[in-house]
């Protein structure tokens, strides 16, 4: 089964929890999906349950993840599963960032993870992650990236405190674009069944990279 060699090596030395959510964001929280087979989705969840996930079980899951991505309404026009830099660089795209294409994978790697989860992206939890990566500002192309992000002395990248970032995304949550509301509601709910897998799916990825790379310090 084809996948991403860097992020295979990325997810078997990862902590599985960590694997878990991506578990939960391809196979809705287990609730399966039209495109994702049952015995695919059957799989995932037995690796997730028994803590245990082979070689086959992670390539599968990466697999899944590139073709679907190479099918969201971004990518219809894609017949092949999709190199994760180029589902990053879509993501960074739908956040509105700046300069997609000549960024580097690092740039947009900080760059989206700390616009939506600020600078508790190492420790908030799952489910509040889930949200804000699914908010529906977010996945409708709503998203500002560049509120959401300050630079430090140093010129580097970095998220709103933990205070100030939650407070943005509760005041996305009582003030929905009126787009949404009229005649872009259902061209909105069509591209939002594909990002709210894409989107939580790289920031996982983004952020467990940034992990590890944390760790060396």
């Amino acid at each position: 089964m084809k996948c991403d060699a860097d992020l295979l090596d990325l997810l078997q030395q990862s902590d599985s929890k960590e694997v878990d959510f991506l578990v939960d964001v391809l196979t809705d929280n287990g609730a399966g999906r039209i495109s994702l087979s049952s015995a695919v989705k059957d799989l995932l969840l037995y690796q997730k349950a028994e803590c245990l996930y082979t070689e086959d079980g992670l390539r599968l899951l990466l697999h899944e993840f590139q073709e679907f991505g190479g099918h969201s309404m971004v990518n219809f026009f894609r017949s092949e599963p999709l190199p994760y830099s180029e589902l990053l660089t879509d993501v960074h795209k739908k956040l509105n960032g700046k300069d997609s294409i000549q960024k580097t994978v690092f740039e947009k790697e900080r760059e989206t993870v700390l616009s939506l989860l600020g600078d508790c992206w190492s420790t908030m939890p799952d489910h509040e992650r889930w949200e804000r990566c699914t908010e529906f500002k977010v996945v409708g192309g709503f998203f500002n990236m560049q509120d959401h992000l300050n630079l430090d002395a140093k010129g580097m990248v970095v998220g709103l405190s933990a205070a100030a970032s939650s407070a943005a995304f509760i005041a996305m949550r009582m003030f929905p674009p009126a787009a949404i509301a009229g005649s872009l509601f259902p061209a909105y709910q069509s591209m939002s069944v594909a990002y709210r897998i894409t989107i939580p799916f790289v920031v996982q990825i983004a952020r467990m990279k940034m992990i590890v790379e944390q760790a060396k310090f």
